[in-house]
């Protein structure tokens, strides 16, 4: 007997079973394509986070640079950002003593911050790792960045190639040169006035008014009160007037930006031209106060360390300089009297040396100052005190006519005037700070920054060279 079959008979489950079976397949795919998708996306993230916080190390390492006057500017820094999750990075800092850095040029880090380099630094190499999630997860992700960047010392008030707490009178043919391009600073709490032929390769910054009447300014003006610009003038950077207006002669030349509270009127300018907007003052520097401390000196912490030699005469302390023994003193004179030098003096200084008197400072014609076995620094200073009576006279640096100062970086200091006479062309290295400053004709300034014993590098200023991601690398 034969039986038939049922051949349609169980194909609908069949075909259920089927397309159960494509949709469980499809239903895993569309899971693992979602799973990679949310991987990629969350690595993708971690990815960003990473390099954002390996910027975030060089930008905290650049805003703290102002607060960096010793070892702390080549420390590490570990830190984590209030992310969620968190975010980390690790700034690793290799100082250089010169610019571009060189192979060579490294300053050794002390071990800890808040001691004092062996060099001052001119350049950093900034390696920033950053990590996302937090370092030691087995999920975390690392990026580094890198980045070379120019350091400027900031020494406040001592920052300046010539700083007057009053009018600042410049006369014609002074040549001020700088140290590392145009940083030859000149600042005024009063007024500014500059004469003919006359060449500042930095900035001028006037509490008061600015009076340029002949000569070129490599960098920018910026006074409080009114601009005005003599013939011929040439200023390479930005002029700015914060509350009143600048006036240019027919052929003077701004080659950047002009702004004004009030008009701008005459000259060509280059660049922006901005009437009638008010803004700021420059920034406002206080005279620095400079009193002496014998510790600052011979102390422990000194470097370098010198032999302080206290005199009450004039006449005793310049016959110690007269025969200055090698070595890094400090001729000490006090109370008040005069210490003068006459016609075609000759002082020969054997090391780093300071004259430090409480009464006034001379130098007459024909003065020669030598150094002796390498380049010394010359410290020049009536120290700062409460209440002193600069309209008599008594407490002024006078350095007079073709005086020299040979294979010396001079750095002077009086809070009441400070005057420079004709013909000290042969060369003048290092800064003037006074109450007020006046120099006369024919003098060559180069500009070099001196740290006084007892007022020390504030931090520095940072220029960027290049920012780029590099391999990451173990500290």
């Amino acid at each position: 007997m034969f039986m038939r079959c049922r051949d349609e008979r169980g194909i609908a489950m069949i075909t259920a079973l089927l397309i159960s079976l494509v949709l469980l397949f499809l239903s895993i795919a569309v899971i693992s394509l979602s799973l990679h998708s949310s991987t990629q996306s969350s690595l993708d993230r971690k990815r960003v986070q990473a390099i954002n916080a390996s910027e975030a190390g060089i930008d905290a390492y650049e805003s703290a640079l102002t607060a960096f006057p010793d070892s702390s500017a080549c420390q590490p820094i570990d830190a984590d950002l209030p992310t969620s999750p968190i975010a980390h990075y690790r700034v690793d800092v290799t100082l250089y003593s010169t610019w571009p850095p060189l192979t060579g040029s490294e300053i050794p880090c002390p071990v800890g911050g808040g001691q004092a380099l062996n060099a001052t630094p001119l350049g950093a190499l900034v390696v920033s790792k950053g990590t996302a999630v937090a370092p030691g997860s087995p999920t975390a992700v690392s990026r580094t960045m890198e980045t070379e960047i120019r350091l400027s010392p900031v020494y406040g008030g001592f920052g300046k190639a010539i700083f007057s707490d009053q009018q600042l009178n410049l006369g014609n043919a002074l040549i001020d040169n700088g140290n590392q391009g145009n940083d030859a600073d000149v600042y005024t709490n009063g007024n500014f006035t500059l004469n003919n032929n006359t060449v500042i390769a930095g900035s001028v910054y006037a509490q008061g008014s600015a009076n340029v009447l002949q000569g070129v300014v490599n960098a920018n003006v910026w006074a409080n009160n009114y601009v005005n610009m003599g013939s011929g003038v040439k200023v390479f950077g930005n002029v700015t007037s914060s509350t009143s207006y600048i006036q240019l002669s027919n052929n003077a030349h701004i080659y950047g930006n002009a702004k004004a509270a009030t008009t701008i009127t005459g000259g060509t300018i280059d660049g922006t031209k901005t009437p009638n907007s008010p803004s700021g003052p420059p920034p406002q520097v206080p005279f620095p106060h400079y009193p002496y401390t014998e510790n600052d000196w011979d102390g422990p912490g000194a470097n370098p360390q010198y032999t302080v030699n206290n005199y009450s005469s004039c006449s005793a302390a310049k016959t110690f300089i007269g025969a200055l023994p090698t070595g890094n003193n400090v001729v000490r004179v006090s109370p008040t009297c005069g210490m003068s030098w006459g016609n075609n003096s000759v002082v020969n200084i054997k090391g780093n040396t300071a004259i430090i008197t409480d009464g006034s400072f001379t130098t007459q014609n024909q003065n020669n100052w030598n150094g002796v076995g390498g380049t010394w620094t010359l410290f020049i200073i009536v120290p700062w005190r409460q209440g002193l009576n600069c309209g008599s006279g008594n407490y002024d640096v006078n350095v007079s006519n073709n005086s020299n100062f040979n294979n010396l970086n001079v750095f002077v200091y009086s809070q009441c005037t400070i005057n420079f006479g004709n013909n000290n062309a042969d060369g003048f290295h290092g800064q003037i700070i006074g109450g007020q400053v006046n120099i006369t004709n024919n003098m060559t300034l180069d500009y070099v920054p001196i740290i006084a014993p007892g007022f020390f590098l504030l931090g520095y200023n940072s220029q960027p060279s290049y920012l780029r991601e590099i391999i990451n690398r173990t500290p």
